[in-house]
């Protein structure tokens, strides 16, 4: 396949991948369960699933530019295809955790008014081959929805005639728009641009110093922003992307690190913590890697030092991309206590503080988005002028980053932000229950911890394992509470609404749902 006809953006994401093929073509792209696929492959496969695309559409070449192709794949080869197979028709990928359900997945898809959607058939025992049907007569923009394998094959697809939703196409400059949640709990979709990745992914390898021998291990989601960028700085360099599709155990992690002799390695605190209790001596092939999403403790950080692995603290959020990281050559002191410096292209201030004291984290630059989806009234509240608000409190020393903590009620679970109305919502849908509040209490490992607080119904039979069940079939499971506690009634403010801190503060030690 041509690249993009005119029309579509001067360089885009795809160009990265085509020069590292050029570079690299031999060379194993992606390893997966035991097999690997060389760069002139995934390029091949790119083109064929474009082609396919294209024909289901029904579209001419160059058509589909600027149009939204939702993907909902976990950490597959398909989900990597299909995202290069998007932006080599000129469309803009809108990647969707594979872990999101009905709810979650209906709004976004209406949101979204993708020309086209690609899925796995199913994950986790869910069928995405018997929702999307249900889902299509309230998608009117969709015109194609494909299924496709592990390999990111088209197992089966599903055509529709007669759309009539055709929605303006997106600038050219817009290759990506991520999902997040809103103040509401409805999620919008921060519009991210080419130039953001084609930019960080290489400064990101970089900092790592990446070689094209390195074989980059991923669990985190590459539907994520973080797991995005950092996939753009492995095959930048013409690494190995070493895919893990991991919910819980680590044990497809730990063997396919050991298969492939991974030598980075990106994660959560959580993450990085429950390997060190697996294997106290570390992965003595892992020589670095990126920790996200938390605040990672110094004392992490300083066991994987003694284990021979240098994890680097980034910071960033969806809307901004990477802000700042360490580097490889920062003293133990500032690796282990701060975020680091603001990467290029970033420019970062401080709002609203004393000499000294924390003050809102606000950043500008090419990188951050310019808003969210058809959103104008979260966009507006995003900045301040040309400055979006990261809603983090923090100071700057001598360049140096070090998070305070999150100025909002968002909470952040192992790198994903989650807020309470969004789950309070699915609470209350529950017969039994008559009021509900979540709220975030911190925890060295994810960051924070869901706890929710329900009041049941009178005259009702309650149980938590019932209510998490129930949430269960709705909402991501990272999404889930860690604990849910009944109360007779919620404490509350002078102003009716739920007292948050009296909550925060009743909770001890957490025993989870089940």
């Amino acid at each position: 396949m041509s690249p993009p006809s005119p029309g579509g953006p001067e360089k885009s994401i795809d160009a990265l991948l085509r020069e590292s093929v050029h570079r690299h073509r031999d060379r194993p792209a992606i390893a997966f369960a035991g097999r690997r696929l060389r760069y002139g492959e995934l390029d091949e496969a790119v083109d064929a699933l474009a082609e396919r695309i294209e024909s289901a559409a029904g579209e001419h070449h160059g058509a589909l530019h600027g149009r939204p192709i939702v993907v909902i794949a976990p950490n597959t080869p398909a989900l990597v295809t299909a995202l290069f197979a998007i932006w080599r028709l000129g469309a803009v990928a809108v990647p969707l955790n594979a872990r999101l359900r009905e709810h979650e997945l209906r709004q976004i898809l209406v949101d979204a008014e993708p020309v086209a959607v690609l899925s796995v058939g199913s994950y986790l025992g869910y069928a995405f081959t018997e929702l999307m049907p249900r889902l299509l007569p309230e998608l009117p923009s969709v015109r194609a929805c494909l299924f496709l394998d592990a390999d990111g094959a088209v197992e089966s697809e599903e055509q529709r005639g007669g759309v009539t939703s055709r929605p303006e196409p997106l600038t050219a400059e817009v290759g990506v728009i991520l999902y997040t949640s809103g103040t509401s709990g409805r999620p919008k979709g921060a519009l991210v641009g080419h130039l953001r990745e084609l930019e960080a992914g290489p400064v990101l390898a970089a900092v790592l110093q990446l070689q094209p021998a390195d074989a980059v291990a991923f669990v985190i989601p590459l539907s994520h922003a973080f797991g995005l960028t950092c996939l753009l700085a492995c095959l930048s360099a013409g690494a190995t992307a070493v895919l893990v599709d991991s919910t819980s155990s680590l044990r497809p992690l730990l063997d396919a690190v050991a298969a492939e002799e991974a030598t980075v390695l990106h994660g959560s605190p959580r993450l990085f913590s429950a390997l060190l209790e697996a294997s106290p001596t570390g992965l003595p092939s892992v020589r670095t890697g990126f920790v996200g999403g938390a605040p990672s403790p110094a004392s992490l950080l300083e066991r994987l030092d003694d284990a021979g692995t240098r994890i680097l603290n980034v910071y960033g959020l969806t809307e901004t991309g990477a802000v700042s990281c360490c580097r490889p050559d920062d003293s133990a002191d500032v690796r282990y206590t701060t975020a680091g410096r603001a990467l290029p292209a970033q420019e970062l201030r401080i709002v609203s503080a004393d000499d000294g004291l924390p003050g809102e984290l606000q950043a500008r630059g090419p990188h951050v988005t310019p808003g969210y989806l058809r959103n104008p009234e979260e966009t507006a509240t995003a900045f301040d002028a040309d400055w979006f608000r990261t809603g983090d409190l923090a100071t700057i020393e001598n360049g140096y980053v070090r998070i305070a903590g999150r100025s909002s009620e968002v909470v952040n679970v192992g790198g994903f932000n989650v807020f309470p109305a969004e789950v309070e919502a699915v609470l209350l849908g529950h017969p039994h229950i008559l009021a509900a509040a979540v709220v975030g209490v911190g925890d060295a490992e994810t960051g924070e911890t869901l706890q929710a607080f329900v009041v049941p119904r009178p005259g009702t039979e309650f149980a938590p394992a019932a209510l998490l069940r129930f949430a269960r079939g709705q909402i991501a499971g990272y999404k889930l509470p860690y604990a849910i506690h009944v109360l007779p009634e919620l404490p509350l403010l002078p102003s009716g609404k739920p007292d948050r801190q009296a909550l925060r503060r009743s909770v001890s030690i957490p025993v989870r749902a089940a």
